[in-house]
């Protein structure tokens, strides 16, 4: 929820005051989704509460679905100048490729996590930024609290909430950019 509540902030201030944000997701069978989903919401509500929000859900997982789907919904929403992208993984090229078919701009596309797809664009200039979350810094949190519990380590566990990190061109994270 909180990758979805942070997306406005760096997307309202690139669109002008009436253009609608195109915001895509799967079916719903990730929960990560819908949490995405209800933080931006609130979110974009609260910063910019005429902004119009079209919803489009794939529910196929395939990326020439998801660019006819994205081209007719720009056909159809002539005001669309951006993208906020909650898919888990994929999808963000053939969203990238629909605006290129329909001769759009799209002066502001956030993504989520930092996979290689993600990093592509994000490198291409496809994506103005991308919601990254260190997925090794919370499974370290996470060993150091049971640690803790355990009478491993000393220190009382206490929690930690998952950082978000707005990623740009300009500060990509190093371990992104070293191959596996």
């Amino acid at each position: 929820r909180a990758g979805g509540a942070a997306a406005p902030h760096p997307l309202d201030p690139w669109l002008p005051g009436g253009a609608a944000v195109l915001g895509t997701r799967g079916t719903g069978t990730f929960r990560g989704e819908d949490d995405r989903e209800m933080g931006f919401r609130a979110t974009m509500r609260a910063l910019r509460p005429g902004r119009r929000q079209v919803d489009l859900i794939d529910p196929s997982g395939d990326d020439d679905v998801l660019r006819a789907l994205v081209r007719d919904a720009l056909a159809a929403g002539p005001d669309i100048a951006a993208v906020y992208s909650m898919y888990a993984t994929g999808g963000n090229a053939a969203t990238v490729a629909a605006f290129a078919d329909a001769g759009r701009p799209c002066p502001a596309f956030i993504a989520h996590d930092l996979d290689a797809e993600n990093l592509a664009l994000l490198q291409d200039a496809q994506v103005s930024a991308v919601l990254h979350h260190d997925l090794g810094l919370d499974l370290r949190r996470a060993c150091h609290v049971v640690m803790q519990a355990q009478g491993a380590l000393s220190g009382t566990p206490r929690s930690w909430h998952s950082g978000v990190q707005v990623v740009t061109p300009h500060n990509i994270p190093a371990e992104a950019l070293t191959p596996p």
